[in-house]
């Protein structure tokens, strides 16, 4: 067992230099093609402006050294305006603050340099606290698996604070619930090497609680929902009678997060990062020209004021979000984050006779976030469009690690890494590209068997092709939007309709702002004769079979749909039988796209 340990030890310390080793020498600007969006492009100029000219301040200077490494511009940065007509960047400066040091020494590498030692801090740590019961190998086997047959680990790629969250829930929760096992771990072999008797000290010690309610300061700075991780510190302290060390544990909670929050307020002018005067900039950025001001150039508008009244939806959509969350095509834990799942039902089924109290803070802990993200959050709790399946579940993620005591069997890891195989190996085989491009495995089994989020319609992955988002149906005043799920449709070139791409089953949602009574579909077939065509509305299915060019008219009598406030939404899937390329077809056709039916859409809305 002893040099078991050491083989493990090594192991994690191979894992960690290849980490570093990929960290320092990626060449990132022409993987990404020089091209950051949204949140990465943000905390990547933050991160520049903290390393070089120690503040928040969004300046000509700023924009002129992004431009050195990512040539494309931080398309959709967040700025927000001061009182005092100063930029600011406008979200949580905890994760660049941070990673400023490296990137000051390591340039953009910096930012992975950094992932690696949060890396190496989980392994070790994840390390110590399995191992209290599991032989060392089945320990590390259960480690990697928990960060590498999910999604976890390719938002290690990510210039953002994701796997920055994730690494600092898992070492509050070790610091908090390692002392806890570490009394009913049986105990060490005579010949077993001694530990370091400062560091152990220290873990077993008030202290690794009192450093836990302070990262966990900086953890709700960061992300707002964290705040669900003092439940279990201080409601322990409080239920074992420790009135004073409960004091203590508020006190360095208050003290760290005010910290963050006062020193936003003195850079920035203001408390919230996210309110005030908040846009987001594509292609043209303020201060890139001195005509070019924050009022000026055209943004979104991104401000969290009136956040509540603007966002929340009624109760009933708290059930269909809970649904989504585990199951859903884009966001499902079961699919992304399946070591999760079989977490939650060790606990559930292994752990029953002997729960212990801080089992249960854990679980209430990790609900409470979910619901917070489910409610508060209902159109947008998987962290918009962009993301790869959903990275705000990152700081969940190692509630699901430290909720039942572990005894590890292989087979149990040979599933995860079964179900990480059918589900999500094409991302794994490919992270860069899927992060690029994080709608492209859900365009084919399994998961177009799965269900789509309707609430999220406005932030699905697939809205990342602008050809295939919000593309206009329907005659004025009567239109509506379609959201193509796949890529079984052609860019629409034609105005009044699109083609669906051979004989592939197009799949969309299509969006009103009104009833609607029926949706009529005409269509037009290929040059192919006998060509079967499949229409399927709202679970309503008509087949037709038409001759080469022929047209018919099918109608749907609809109700309601899926309502979102004034939205209305309607699942619609339409699949020719036979697909024709009318260049390799007629010597006088020029047409070399794979056709499969032409479809327009009218819709009729209810009086």
């Amino acid at each position: 067992m002893i040099q078991e340990r050491k083989l493990v030890l090594s192991a994690i310390a191979l894992v960690f230099l290849f980490f570093l080793g990929f960290s320092l020498f990626i060449n990132l600007p022409p993987i990404y093609d020089g091209f950051l969006f949204a949140d990465q492009a943000t905390y990547f100029a933050m991160s520049q402006s903290i390393a070089y000219d120690g503040d928040l301040e969004y300046t000509t200077k700023d924009l002129a050294r992004y431009y050195r490494d990512f040539w494309a511009g931080p398309n959709g940065i967040f700025l927000k305006k001061a009182k005092d007509g100063r930029l600011f960047y406008a979200k949580s400066f905890a994760y660049p603050l941070f990673a400023a040091p490296f990137v000051r020494i390591f340039g953009y590498n910096g930012l992975l340099v950094f992932h690696s030692f949060l890396l190496l801090l989980i392994l070790l740590m994840g390390f110590s606290y399995l191992s209290l019961f599991n032989r060392p190998i089945l320990s590390l086997g259960l480690l990697l698996t928990f960060l590498f047959a999910s999604v976890a680990g390719v938002y290690y790629l990510w210039i953002s604070p994701d796997f920055f969250n994730l690494a600092l829930v898992f070492i509050i929760l070790f610091l908090l619930i390692y002392k806890i096992r570490k009394k009913e771990a049986p105990p060490p072999e005579p010949d077993a090497p001694k530990k370091n008797n400062r560091l152990e000290r220290f873990l077993l010690s008030d202290w690794s609680d009192y450093l836990a309610a302070f990262l966990a300061g900086i953890a709700v700075y960061s992300k707002p929902a964290n705040a669900v991780l003092m439940g279990p510190i201080v409601l322990l302290a409080l239920l074992r009678k420790r009135w004073g060390k409960a004091i203590v544990i508020v006190f360095c909670f208050v003290l760290s997060a005010g910290i963050l929050f006062s020193a936003n307020f003195l850079l920035t002018s203001d408390w919230n990062f996210m309110g005030g005067e908040r846009k987001s900039f594509i292609r043209t950025f303020p201060l890139e020209k001195p005509d070019k001001t924050f009022d000026s150039v055209q943004g979104a508008v991104m401000t969290a004021e009136n956040y509540f009244e603007r966002f929340l939806l009624p109760p009933k959509f708290i059930v269909y979000n809970l649904f989504y969350y585990f199951f859903g095509r884009f966001t499902g834990i079961v699919w992304y984050f399946f070591p999760a799942v079989l977490l939650l039902l060790w606990f559930i089924f292994s752990d029953r006779p002997r729960r212990r109290l801080e089992q249960w803070f854990v679980l209430g802990a990790l609900a409470g976030e979910i619901l917070i993200y489910v409610i508060l959050m209902p159109d947008n709790y998987s962290g918009g469009g962009g993301s790869l399946a959903n990275r705000y579940f990152l700081n969940i993620y190692p509630l699901f690690f430290f909720l039942p005591r572990l005894k590890i069997r292989p087979r149990q890891l040979a599933l995860c890494w079964a179900v990480a195989a059918i589900f999500i190996s094409q991302i794994l085989v490919s992270p860069f590209r899927s992060s690029a491009l994080p709608a492209t495995h859900a365009k084919k089994f399994p998961f177009k068997a799965l269900p789509v989020e309707m609430t999220l319609i406005n932030n699905i992955p697939t809205n990342t092709n602008p050809y295939g988002f919000r593309i206009t149906f329907g005659t004025p005043p009567n239109i509506g939007y379609m959201h193509f799920l796949d890529d079984n449709f052609l860019r629409k070139l034609e105005p009044t309709g699109v083609w669906t791409r051979g004989n592939g089953t197009a799949e969309m949602i299509l969006k009103t702002y009104y009833p609607v009574k029926e949706i009529v579909v005409r269509l037009l077939n290929n040059p192919r004769r006998d060509n079967e065509i499949r229409v399927e509305v709202e679970g309503r299915t008509q087949k037709v079979t038409l001759e080469s060019k022929q047209r018919t008219t099918l109608v749907f009598p609809v109700g309601n749909g899926f309502q979102i406030k004034m939205a209305h939404l309607y699942k619609l899937k339409i699949k020719a039988s036979k697909g024709s390329i009318p260049y390799f077809e007629d010597k006088e056709s020029d047409e070399r796209r794979y056709l499969g039916v032409f479809f327009e859409l009218e819709i009729i809305p209810r009086q």
